[in-house]
Formats: C-alpha cells, sequence, structure tokens
C-alpha cells in the first residue's frame, strides 16, 4: 500500500494543477459562443491564424483515423468549438473545402493539444509535453482516483462498509 500511496499522493501534488488547468481550458472551449453570425468569414480568420502563426491544425483522435490509413487529419469537430458552433455546421462544402485549404498550407498536428502547457516533472522531464484536448476527461478520472486513495488510506474508509460516505463524497464531487 505504501508505494500506492506514495505515488497517489505525487500524481496529486505534482500533477493536479495541470489536470485542473487543462480541465478548465476545455469547459471554456465548451461553452465559446459563436464567434460570430456568419460562419465561413469566422471559419476563415481561425484558419488565417493557425497560417499566420504556422501551426499544425489540430488533429482528430488517432483512434477515427483508422479509417484513413493512419493518417492525421483536422478534427472539425474542436474546431467547430473554437468558434463556438456545432459541428454540423462544418459538414457543409464550403467550411470542408476551407479546412482542407488550411490543412494543405499548415499540415495538421499529431493531437488536439491545449493551450496550458504543463511544467510537473518526473525523473527531471516533464511529464507529459502537451495535454490533448480529448485526454482530459481521462485525467481527470485518474485525479479522482487519486485522490480518492489517499482519502480512504488517510481516513480508513472502506469502501464496502461506509458506502454511504463514499456516495456522499462522489455526489459532492459531481461525479454519479
Amino acid at each position: 500500500m505504501g508505494p500506492l500511496l506514495t505515488w497517489a499522493i505525487r500524481w496529486i501534488d505534482d500533477f493536479a494543477d495541470h489536470v485542473l488547468a487543462a480541465g478548465a481550458e476545455r469547459d471554456a472551449i465548451d461553452a465559446r459562443p459563436p464567434a460570430g453570425p456568419d460562419l465561413p468569414t469566422a471559419l476563415a480568420a481561425l484558419l488565417d491564424d493557425f497560417r499566420r502563426r504556422q501551426h499544425p491544425l489540430p488533429a482528430a483522435p488517432a483512434r477515427l483515423a483508422s479509417g484513413r490509413r493512419g493518417a492525421p487529419f483536422p478534427s472539425t469537430s474542436y474546431l467547430a468549438r473554437l468558434l463556438g458552433y456545432p459541428i454540423h455546421r462544418l459538414d457543409e462544402a464550403r467550411p470542408r473545402q476551407m479546412i482542407a485549404d488550411a490543412a494543405r498550407d499548415v499540415g495538421v498536428d499529431t493531437d488536439c493539444p491545449l493551450a496550458h502547457a504543463p511544467q510537473g516533472q518526473l525523473d527531471d522531464r516533464s511529464w507529459v509535453k502537451r495535454i490533448s484536448y480529448y485526454d482530459v476527461a481521462r485525467l481527470e478520472r485518474l485525479l479522482q482516483v487519486t485522490c480518492w486513495i489517499v482519502i480512504a488510506y488517510l481516513s480508513g474508509i472502506r469502501d464496502s462498509e461506509n458506502g454511504a460516505e463514499l456516495h456522499l463524497m462522489q455526489h459532492s464531487a459531481g461525479s454519479k
């Protein structure tokens, strides 16, 4: 139990701030209002920003690339979130062509990284170079589990004996 508790405490101390910051960034992206009444103009401005910075377009999750022979392709759902529009609006011919043109100009990243740059260290190296939009939910669950390990160990709570306390903790943390 000692190594598990040690690692859980270290995970909370060293990496939790980055997971929470990435979660806040993801939530802010998901809550964006539409970038303007005209989708093509808003999309052109967003894609021009990628071109100006010479930054590749964010990629869809790798699990979706299997049908495309593993080659990364732009994440239209993420671009739609950045614009504050529903994804179906980017499925029209003009937006698809604009995204394809931008992908030819600047390329497509291998992931969908958030702007937050993690600083936590593991063996004198960054624990991750960047956090993907699509990895935030998994990292939040890992953080929740590590918190549960520390709380259960230090308080003596046993899941089988104190189900009501566990349910109350989960409910107050917002999980189901």
